[in-house]
């Protein structure tokens, strides 16, 4: 919710206790906006009345109005503060002349401990607040221009000092920090002549805002080819900022709507911060020139290399339209070029996120290899495993699992094997064949598929890992596809606690280390192995929680693309690696991956991830002594599960 939104009737009966409280006589008066505002993230002056603050109206929401004086020549004091007068309040015109006193208070938007405060003077007559127009159609006064030469936006974001509210003698440093030079702006008008546009514009929380990046500071830090900024190791890009809509009526602008790598020029607004974030509230409409981005469609494959994609395709359920499974379908079609094999994610049960009990989604996967087969004219198949109701985490009721589909021309099964059950683990011997042979359960039946460790606390809420083994033309490969647990409660970069504390890296670092476990034993048994570990792991490439996959031996493939690359995920106008494709020593030389921006630079997505598409050159891949690659005169690939010893 906006600040608009926030609850007036719980912030005045809070305002109204104020009266009564010790320092209710304490009071600050005729003074600079700046010496409000101060040198540090809250005012020195908080909690005490605030009289014959003089200001310029510049700007006005729903709830009260920003005023701005001519300043106190410190760079590190903002020159502007929010008036609140509540919804029935008077809001003078922009461009008045105002005297206001109130109480001076640290507002915390939505209560929520992770965002900073914003410093502002309730007026309304609870807090004996008063506002005088002294005149009308004054000037306004100059934006101060950011993201340009004088005044360019730190992509650090801020020093590591823990809390920087309660930090004793912290004092804003807006020029190694991006989080102090925003703060040092609070409320101030701002302009950008020209920006691009570093998400698409947004929904949810951020309905119709957009990231960008001042097009002056482009090329700081790592950026996309295709336009956006790429987060990076000590890189999170400090010089985005959110541009809003949240004026749109109070001040009559309209706000743009594009794709990532849109041109926008004459942005111009006033400093604000909420959900985590400061924003850019715009006053004022600025000019869109469209991005060129189109959705990335990958190379046809060569005869005798396979494809193997994996896939988050957002709370995929049974019940989806038509429509939507033909979008999900068309992209591995067009975009992903058919692959051969695909691990996917977030598949949900046979009638989606309603809780009724259903946990089978052999209706949602029909339904995509039916889709396949009208459009393609290929017969795919699906294996999956599925979970116990309501114990994997994603939306209640739509019990979200990995699954995988392949196509039954060249790839088969033995008809004597099962997959593993629910909470069946999976475990690897050496068969007497030289080949990995996994087992399923207590009883250790030779199995198709299983799920590693299902009853490890690690996989609590949340999604287990399905184990698959797959003969390619003679190489056995084994895949693990994973979808790890959300990185949802940890803390926001743009808040009060620096560094963030990110509480969920503990269970991924767990899931990771289960999975590594798992791969390093059939390594110890069969150290040529072909592995793949693959799937939405929920972090970052060069994140610690990952580091256990590296350390059992396995490479991943987004290391192998350029920085610019790495990114499937955008999050605040922060593309980001969040799905990944791990392989062993013996697939690397065999081995190439492509990240196919399909959906994430998009404001119209079949799902919020981009799909990653591995091509493995089979005759690339080191040949067991026992096996022949017969390729030769093959048009397509020749895929066949090893029978059963």
């Amino acid at each position: 919710m906006h600040r608009i939104l926030s609850g007036a009737p719980m912030r005045l009966a809070a305002l109204t206790a104020l009266l009564f409280s010790g320092w209710a006589q304490a009071q600050v008066s005729n003074v600079k906006i700046g010496v409000l505002q101060g040198t540090s993230h809250k005012s020195a002056f908080e909690n005490q009345m605030a009289t014959g603050i003089r200001g310029i109206v510049t700007a006005r929401d729903n709830n009260g109005f920003w005023i701005q004086d001519d300043g106190d020549s410190n760079p590190l004091t903002s020159d502007a503060i929010y008036i609140f007068v509540g919804s029935g309040g008077t809001k003078p015109a922009v461009g008045a002349d105002v005297t206001v006193g109130g109480r001076l208070l640290e507002f915390r938007p939505g209560s929520d401990a992770n965002n900073l405060t914003l410093t502002e003077i309730s007026a309304v007559a609870a807090n004996s607040g008063s506002v005088v127009v002294n005149s009308l159609g004054n000037s306004l006064p100059a934006a101060r221009v950011i993201g340009a030469v004088g005044s360019i936006v730190p992509n650090a974001i801020a020093p590591n000092v823990g809390n920087v509210e309660t930090h004793a003698g912290y004092t804003l440093q807006p020029g190694l920090y991006a989080m102090d030079f925003y703060e040092s702006l609070e409320g101030m008008r701002v302009s950008m002549a020209s920006a691009v546009s570093t998400s698409p514009t947004l929904t949810g929380d951020y309905n119709g805002d957009t990231f960008v990046v001042s097009r002056g500071q482009l090329g700081t830090g790592v950026m996309s080819p295709r336009g956006g900024v790429v987060l990076a190791s000590g890189q999170f890009n400090g010089h985005r900022i959110a541009i809003d809509n949240r004026l749109t009526s109070t001040m009559g602008v309209t706000a743009p709507t594009v794709n990532v790598g849109a041109q926008i020029d004459g942005i111009a607004g006033v400093i604000d911060y909420s959900f985590n974030n400061y924003r850019l509230l715009l006053t004022s409409t600025p000019t869109v020139t469209a991005s060129p981005l189109v959705a990335e469609v990958a190379a046809p494959r060569a005869a005798g290399h396979l494809g193997f994609a994996t896939y988050n395709v957002e709370n995929l359920g049974g019940n989806a339209s038509a429509a939507r499974i033909s979008e999900v379908v068309g992209q591995m079609r067009v975009n992903l070029q058919m692959p051969e094999v695909l691990a996917l994610q977030e598949i949900q049960d046979n009638n989606g996120s309603t809780n009724n009990g259903v946990v089978a989604a052999d209706v949602t996967l029909t339904r995509l290899t039916d889709e396949i087969k009208a459009t393609t004219g290929k017969d795919y198949g699906f294996l999956t495993i599925n979970p116990v109701n309501n114990t994997d985490g994603g939306q209640t009721g739509g019990n979200i699992r990995q699954a995988f589909l392949y196509d039954k021309s060249v790839v088969s099964f033995d008809a004597g094997k099962q997959t593993g059950g629910a909470l069946d683990a999976v475990s690897a011997v050496l068969g007497g064949d030289g080949q990995i042979e996994l087992q399923c359960g207590a009883a250790s039946f030779a199995c198709l598929a299983g799920r590693i460790d299902p009853t490890n606390a690690a996989f609590g809420s949340s999604r287990k890992p399905l184990v698959m083994d797959m003969n390619v033309g003679g190489q056995q490969i084994i895949v693990v596809s994973n979808h790890f647990n959300s990185k949802g409660g940890d803390q926001p970069l743009f808040g009060p606690n620096q560094p963030p504390v990110n509480d969920s890296e503990t269970q991924r670092l767990a899931q990771a280390q289960a999975v590594a476990a798992f791969v390093q034993g059939i390594l110890a048994i069969k150290p040529n192995a072909n592995i793949i570990v693959t799937g939405d792991l929920n972090d970052f490439q060069f994140a610690s929680s990952l580091q256990p996959l590296y350390a059992a031996g396995l490479t991943n493939m987004v290391d192998t693309l350029a920085p610019g690359e790495r990114y499937t995920y955008n999050y605040q106008g922060n593309a980001q690696a969040l799905d990944h494709m791990f392989v062993s020593a013996s697939l690397l030389g065999a081995a190439s991956l492509d990240i196919v921006h399909a959906n994430s630079e998009f404001r119209t997505q079949v799902s919020d991830h981009d799909p990653l598409l591995m091509t493995l050159n089979l005759a690339a891949i080191p040949e067991p002594q026992t096996v022949l690659l017969m390729l030769a005169g093959l048009g397509l690939l020749s895929l066949r599960r090893r029978k059963a010893a």
